[in-house]
């Protein structure tokens, strides 16, 4: 009885000390909030300039310019809460008397879904940067495709880039070749890669690891519960 309950005493403080260890992996850190990016207290202005701008600081300007009025400012699509930021009168798009049925000359209607470009699932057609820039540069501005210079359209394909993770140590880009040898999705691996122990990243192995561990200490607790029954029958065989 004694070495039942010293085997529920090891597997219960090693169940204790794996869930600890598990916890940190999926709960949110403070520091996390901190690198959030700040938007400028007028959604509606201009990013701020910086001292040296790179490639992606025009394309960010650039982005403002052309794009933002419809992907949002950042970058998050024709969304309601977007909309809200316009004045009444601005705020349907697609109504006429905004940019509705020839309200003004060489006006146009816009469509009354556009889609984020940064974010979980964005810009999921396009694998390469190359592939991207290819449709930037010949379907936007929406209402005037192509209008823009070439080196215009690299800087908004850069500053989408770097949104999505480029290190700017990748720019410039400046032509297609360079621009093709930078990946922008990767395929996703497969249920059955999904499902190996191999392929779980630390937030999905908690969980599989905790029952390892639970597992382990079971089994070096009837391993020690079989020693010291071991031990009780040859001390009893010596000393009757």
């Amino acid at each position: 009885m004694r070495e039942y309950r010293a085997v529920i005493g090891i597997v219960g403080i090693g169940v204790i000390l794996l869930v600890s260890a598990a916890l940190p992996l999926t709960m949110p850190t403070a520091a996390a909030g901190r690198l959030a990016p700040t938007p400028t207290v007028d959604r509606l202005a201009a990013p701020p300039t910086v001292a040296s701008p790179n490639q992606a600081d025009e394309g960010a300007q650039l982005y403002w310019l052309h794009c933002q009025p419809c992907h949002g400012d950042r970058a998050q699509g024709l969304t309601d809460e977007w909309r809200a930021q316009y004045p009444p009168e601005d705020q349907n798009c697609w109504d006429s008397g905004c940019h509705g049925k020839r309200p003004y000359e060489n006006g146009f209607k816009l469509p009354t879904a556009v889609p984020a470009l940064v974010g979980p699932g964005t810009l999921t057609r396009y694998p390469t940067a190359a592939q991207l820039s290819a449709f930037i540069s010949h379907a936007m501005p929406y209402q005037a495709p192509g209008s823009l210079a070439p080196d215009e359209y690299w800087a908004i394909t850069a500053f989408l880039l770097r949104a999505h993770g480029l290190p700017e140590t990748a720019l410039p880009i400046e032509n297609a070749t360079e621009a093709a040898a930078i990946t922008l999705n990767t395929p996703a691996p497969s249920p059955e890669a999904a499902a190996s122990p191999a392929s779980r990243g630390r937030d999905g192995s908690a969980i599989f690891w905790l029952g390892l561990g639970a597992g382990g200490l079971l089994l070096a607790g009837m391993i020690y519960i079989a020693w010291r029954r071991r031990k009780v029958r040859d001390s009893t065989e010596v000393f009757p």
